[in-house]
């Protein structure tokens, strides 16, 4: 993902924007001994989206899990209305991600018009109708809950959505490229055509980086900015884990 100008210099290439910062090099993450531990927090309810259409679950699903390629026939391919499966028909409202963390919850409003791509890969990663890889397999499962918050920056972006919560890990594919365009305070946004990319995505927190990535939401920046001022480690890796607890979709008025 990208860094923060006055620091690092933003990768012309996206396969290389979590590399190694040096004098002139943007920072890569250094991959952990082993992956860190998930945290959960209960389902989001009325009280966190009130007046809203909640999610009952996705259906129970099956996966080719020694599919040579991806079993949806490729990112482009998989839609928002296979995303939103087993979601209460006729539901109206705009689509809304709830990101729970121990800082408080994100709202985030999906652009679902202008970026169809990369919300139907957030909403069926995070509803567990969105095949992926993992363990050299396909599986589904709420893909997002419980993985950490595994670089944060003040004043400019917090990135999480990796598995291996090193900067390094994704779901087995990469996104095609839509809606780059600029990124104000909020900006929900993801890394595509090279990876790492599919699952890692950001919030912006000050001033966004380059129109040169997915811009997919707009989120509320309350809890994001305190994820942001936590204590941070090398590699702007917070000191003590910072989860996204869980992940819920709604449809909201």
């Amino acid at each position: 993902m990208p860094h923060r100008a006055s620091t690092c210099l933003l990768a012309s290439a996206l396969a290389s924007v979590l590399a190694s910062c040096s004098s002139s090099t943007a920072p890569s993450p250094t991959s952990p001994a082993s992956t860190p531990p998930k945290a959960t927090a209960p389902a989001a309810g009325a009280d966190l989206l009130p007046g809203c259409t909640l999610d009952p679950g996705a259906p129970a699903g099956t996966v080719d899990a020694n599919a040579a390629s991806d079993p949806t026939g490729g990112p482009e391919k998989f839609t928002l209305a296979q995303a939103m499966a087993g979601f209460p028909e006729g539901a109206t409202g705009k689509l809304v991600a709830l990101i729970q963390t121990e800082q408080g919850p994100i709202r985030c409003e999906l652009a679902e018009a202008q970026a169809p791509v990369s919300v139907a890969n957030f909403v069926g990663l995070a509803r567990g109708t969105r095949p992926y890889v993992e363990g050299g397999k396909w599986v589904l499962g709420r893909f997002y809950d419980g993985l950490i918050w595994h670089r944060v920056v003040p004043g400019f972006v917090i990135q999480g959505g990796d598995p291996l919560g090193a900067g390094t890990g994704g779901p087995g594919y990469t996104l095609p490229v839509e809606n780059q365009v600029e990124e104000p305070l909020g900006t929900l946004a993801q890394a595509a055509a090279k990876a790492p990319s599919g699952s890692q995505y950001y919030v912006v927190v000050g001033k966004g980086p380059p129109a040169a990535y997915n811009v997919f939401g707009a989120c509320n920046t309350e809890a994001a900015v305190k994820i942001a001022g936590v204590a941070r480690g090398e590699r702007d890796r917070p000191v003590t884990d910072v989860h996204m607890q869980r992940v819920d979709i709604a449809r909201c008025p």
